[in-house]
Parts: C-alpha cells; sequence; structure tokens
C-alpha cells in the first residue's frame, strides 16, 4: 500500500499554521486608530485598548486546548501516513483529518455568532450607541456612532472599525482542504489495494 501524501502534506500545514497564528491571528479588526484591536483566532485570542494588550485566561486555556488537539491531529496524520494500512491507522485517520475541518468550521460559526450578537450588547450596554449589525464586516469597514457624552465629549462621534482576515485563515483553511482530500485518497489507496489483491 502506497503512502498518503496528502495526509502528511495536511499536517506539516497544520504545524505551519499553529506557528503562524502565533505571529498573525486569524482575523484582526480595527477600531480608530489604536483605539481598540482585536486579533481573533482559534488558538492565540487576544485584544489591546490604547495599545495595551490584553489576554482573558479562559479564552487562553480554550486556545490552548485548541492547540493541543489540533497538534495531535497533525501527530495522528503523520502516523498514519506513514503505514497507511497499520492495525490502528483508519482510527489515526478519522481523528487527524477532522481537527482542521473542525477548528475551522467552529472559528467561522462563532465569528459569526460575535459579530452579530455584539451590536445587541452594545445598545443595551452604551445607551445611545448605534451600532451595525454585524458590528463589523467580515473583510472591509464600518462606522459606529458614539454615544454623546462618551468620553466627556457632548457630540456624537464616529470611529471607523477595519477587519480582515490574514494569510494564517488561509493556511488554516488549506489544511482543511487537504484532510479531507487525504481522507478521500485513502478510499482510493483501499479500492487499489483490493484490485492488486484480487
Amino acid at each position: 500500500m502506497g503512502r498518503n501524501w496528502f495526509a502528511l502534506a495536511a499536517a506539516a500545514l497544520m504545524f505551519v499554521t499553529v506557528a503562524s497564528s502565533l505571529l498573525s491571528p486569524w482575523w484582526r479588526v480595527e477600531v480608530g486608530s489604536g483605539l481598540l484591536a482585536v486579533n481573533v483566532d482559534p488558538f492565540l485570542t487576544s485584544f489591546s485598548i490604547l495599545g495595551t494588550a490584553y489576554i482573558v485566561p479562559i479564552i487562553l486555556a480554550l486556545n490552548v486546548g485548541t492547540a493541543a488537539l489540533f497538534i495531535a491531529g497533525g501527530i495522528a496524520l503523520i502516523i498514519y501516513a506513514i503505514n497507511p494500512a497499520g492495525k490502528y491507522s483508519k482510527h489515526l485517520l478519522s481523528f487527524g483529518w477532522k481537527r482542521p475541518l473542525q477548528v475551522t468550521a467552529e472559528f467561522i460559526v462563532m465569528l459569526a455568532l460575535s459579530l452579530y450578537a455584539a451590536p445587541a450588547a452594545i445598545n443595551i450596554i452604551a445607551h445611545g450607541a448605534v451600532a451595525p449589525t454585524p458590528i463589523v464586516p467580515f473583510v472591509g469597514s464600518s462606522i459606529i456612532w458614539l454615544p454623546s457624552g462618551v468620553l466627556n465629549i457632548p457630540a456624537r462621534v464616529a470611529v471607523t472599525a477595519t477587519a480582515t482576515f490574514t494569510h494564517s485563515f488561509f493556511l488554516g483553511v488549506v489544511a482543511t482542504a487537504l484532510s479531507i482530500v487525504a481522507r478521500m485518497w485513502h478510499r482510493r489507496i483501499l479500492g487499489a489495494e483490493k484490485v492488486c489483491s484480487g
């Protein structure tokens, strides 16, 4: 039985994705010019206010757990790819190929829910604030109107929020695609083996 090179490529890209995420988040939004920045990532989520960075401990714990599962999935794919016909190979493949798909899908769903829930929370907390729904687009810019009197300014203030996906997100998407192809290739390998043995 041949090697599953797609599984090896997916595993390598999974490791690169985690390393890249430590330097560049999957999605970033900046409000104003250095007023607020939010870095959203399955492996390291943080935000900064006026240039001071903050990390929420419970979110960090969830990020570390997600990174550990993601890396474990990559390791499982490497072990599987070395010996696709092994006794536990099917289980290793099953565990490994699902990790990038699960992380990427959950990231997109949680990001969408956050962007649509945040305006309602802002409107409840800050009376007079007008936040668009979604509060910022997935990619692009929007304007948020702060209520009059905020920051002791007697006029309404508009701030621009700019959001973008980074290269780390696209590495995660490619790792997901490769892991799906690795799963499909496994079926092809098994089919070829049956033909040869028949």
